[in-house]
């Protein structure tokens, strides 16, 4: 446990909050954990307003990862089907063999990501035709039982 929270923190707490300065800021000039920081500012009545901002960069981060996933979903299974052309042209069996387990890998990435998409809100409502091939040929429980 760190030392006692004593009247010297909270006057510098009070100023450079006064100041304009942000909690981490404060708790990075006083030598102080943010927790301190914020434990000090509540005896304090003091409030930090960069709720509305930090709100703001987590939903652009949520939605940047977002359309990440979609174009990691979508880069996969056009993976995939690179794959499988090339399994038809393949020169031995190994490389027919060699294409189609990437294809596979490739179809399991696109359906996690998809997955995950889903899960989170953040994926097409209903899921594209592709996706719920990729259901199916996964074995997830996508299809209706008949290959569809």
């Amino acid at each position: 446990m760190g030392r006692p929270i004593d009247d010297r923190d909270r006057e510098r707490v009070r100023r450079l909050h006064s100041q304009g300065e942000s909690r981490n800021q404060i708790a990075h000039s006083i030598g102080r954990s943010a927790a301190s920081v914020s434990k000090i500012a509540r005896e304090l009545g003091l409030t930090f307003n960069g709720g509305a901002r930090v709100a703001a960069a987590t939903e652009a981060r949520r939605a940047d990862s977002a359309a990440r996933r979609e174009l990691l979903a979508d880069e996969a299974l056009d993976g995939a089907l690179g794959q499988v052309t090339k399994t038809a042209g393949a020169e031995s069996a190994r490389d027919a063999r060699d294409h189609a387990t990437a294809a596979r890998a490739l179809t399991e990435v696109h359906a996690r990501v998809a997955e995950l998409a889903r899960q989170t809100g953040t994926g097409s409502s209903g899921g594209s035709m592709l996706d719920r091939l990729a259901d199916v040929l996964l074995g997830s429980g996508g299809g209706d039982g008949q290959g569809v």
